[in-house]
């Protein structure tokens, strides 16, 4: 029993002292608060990006109210990070607003961000950002990521077609690249090559290697002549670190925009039957048969190539060609890019069978086209040929279908009369005032109908543009591309950005809609970088659903 008195009072003595020294050892939080705006550099060229933080100190009540200056920027992506650090037993709290910012004008910029904190407006440092014009292409291949905008030619005539291509230059390893923006041209039709598999070569630049990627390519048929500007898009790259939990940085690029010159073509000389065509044009044809007997029949063989668009070029046989019947077909169409330049084929089948037998002349076809080199409208000739068509001409069916006597009685009818038999129909007589009072009824009854069914459908339907973002949504790969059609979303309905906002005002501003914790919980799963991109989209389901109710 003693024993166990003793070791019951170690136990005690131990704990205590355990206490004490724990105690001791509590750490105190710092009280100043401090709030402190900080930039990756003081210098940028048009189309670079860069970070830009906000750091709050030891006042984990505070909201951003405003940066200063920020119009003068794009802010392309936002993140929100927490950290706690103990020194001396005191504890310091920083949430820190990171900002990728691309300058949208040369000049000299200040920024300042302006914090709330227990009632109180704080202003952080002021920052003053230089930026200047992109740096030559000399010194923009010294750089490790940059990206190119190349035309197949920076001057053309209407009715050609370009070729637009991206190409993107790294030093490092990539692991998720694209655009994000949609490049959209009003005076072109735009036609995106499909490339099934990213194209990437190895190169070497001022003896640095590289890996040049060509990240998209685009066939671009102007609608009208004058000049016409490729304007500047966002390109995210992500580039491999080799992390535990973040494995990837991303990186923004803006492209240089380009100037298009789009040329009327020339009204002198051009033929009445113009063809349309215009660049370097090339034909090759062939007669399979030069001799064939009338139950036969021959095919000429033609094929169109170079940088002409044949897209809406589709006979090659204009005019009937005397003792023939004529079935053209196109056998094979395609286009594509060779050397960056645009290359288009097209290869007709035309089916030639004889009317008559004898030596037939089939004349040559002449093909006019606007020659861009020369800048004349000139003519390709497909040679004629003379066929020789052998056999007995096969006898016509009226020879077979004639009767036997020419005699032809002729019969005069004079009168048609119709027995009304009504067989297994039943006949209502009915006043007029009567059937007036019935049609009149079934009219209104229909307008009732027609309108229940057009207010029913009006509800589902809801909000068009909120559809089309949703849809938008809902066929992305790209997280990134995801969150920046959400927040245009938000932003579509409430004018509130969740990108730039803090989660406080995201808060204030939804909460009175029922939607904050929804909207609050697709900024964690994405900023957070912790959930896979079905989870995020189901989350922006459930949001989208509490939208379309509203919006009714």
């Amino acid at each position: 029993m003693a024993g166990k008195k003793t070791n019951f009072k170690i136990v005690f003595i131990t704990t205590l002292l355990i206490t004490f020294l724990l105690a001791a050892n509590i750490p105190v939080w710092g009280n100043t608060p401090e709030f402190r705006l900080d930039i990756d550099s003081l210098k940028l060229s048009r189309g670079e990006s860069t970070t830009l933080a906000v750091s709050i100190v030891n006042a984990q009540n505070a909201e951003i109210v405003d940066i200063e200056g920020i119009d003068n920027f794009r802010i392309v992506s936002t993140s929100t990070s927490d950290g706690t650090q103990i020194i001396n037993s005191q504890v310091t709290h920083t949430r820190t607003y990171r900002h990728v910012i691309i300058p949208k004008f040369t000049g000299e910029f200040t920024l300042v961000a302006k914090i709330r904190y227990n009632g109180s407006i704080y202003e952080t440092n002021e920052l003053t950002v230089t930026v200047t014009d992109s740096p030559p292409a000399e010194e923009e291949e010294a750089k490790d990521l940059f990206i190119k905008t190349v035309l197949s030619e920076n001057e053309i005539y209407y009715g050609q077609k370009a070729v637009l291509t991206y190409e993107f230059y790294s030093r490092f390893n990539i692991e998720r690249l694209g655009f994000l923006d949609d490049i959209k041209l009003d005076s072109f039709i735009t036609q995106e090559i499909e490339n099934d598999n990213l194209s990437y070569d190895f190169l070497y630049i001022n003896g640095k290697r590289y890996v040049k990627y060509i990240v998209k390519q685009i066939f671009l048929t102007p609608i009208k002549a004058g000049s016409f500007e490729i304007p500047q898009y966002t390109f995210q790259a992500n580039v491999s670190t080799g992390g535990f939990f973040d494995s990837s940085k991303p990186y923004y690029l803006e492209t240089e925009p380009v100037e298009l010159k789009v040329n009327p073509l020339p009204t002198d000389n051009k033929p009445a039957n113009f063809s349309g065509l215009v660049g370097n044009l090339n034909i090759t044809s062939n007669y399979t048969k030069q001799q064939i007997d009338i139950k036969d029949s021959l095919t000429l063989e033609v094929t169109l190539s170079g940088d002409c668009d044949l897209e809406n070029f589709k006979n090659i046989i204009q005019d009937e060609i005397p003792g023939f019947s004529v079935y053209e077909t196109e056998k094979n169409s395609e286009e594509g890019v060779e050397d960056n330049k645009y290359f288009s084929k097209k290869e007709f089948e035309i089916i030639l069978v004889p009317e008559k037998t004898g030596e037939l002349e089939i004349p040559p076809i002449n093909i006019n086209y606007f020659d861009t080199r020369t800048k004349t409208y000139k003519n390709l000739e497909i040679p004629g040929a003379t066929i020789t068509v052998t056999g007995n001409m096969p006898q016509s069916r009226e020879s077979y279908d004639a009767p036997a006597s020419a005699d032809v009685e002729q019969i005069k009818i004079e009168q048609i009369s119709y027995k009304n038999k009504d067989n297994g129909y039943m006949t209502i007589k009915l006043k007029k005032s009567v059937l007036y009072t019935v049609l009149i009824a079934l009219s209104l009854l229909a307008i009732i109908v027609l309108s229940i069914i057009f207010i029913t459908i009006s509800k589902k339907k809801g909000d068009k543009n909120l559809g089309i973002m949703y849809k938008k949504i809902k066929k992305s790969t790209s997280i990134e591309e995801i969150y920046n059609v959400f927040n245009d979303m938000i932003k579509y309905c409430f004018n509130l950005s969740i990108k730039a906002g803090t989660r406080a005002a995201i808060k204030e501003k939804l909460s009175p809609y029922g939607i904050s914790n929804s909207v609050l919980e697709v900024v964690d799963c994405v900023e957070g970088k912790n959930s896979d991109i079905s989870t995020v989209k189901g989350k922006i389901h459930e949001v989208y659903k509490a939208l379309s109710k509203l919006k009714r």
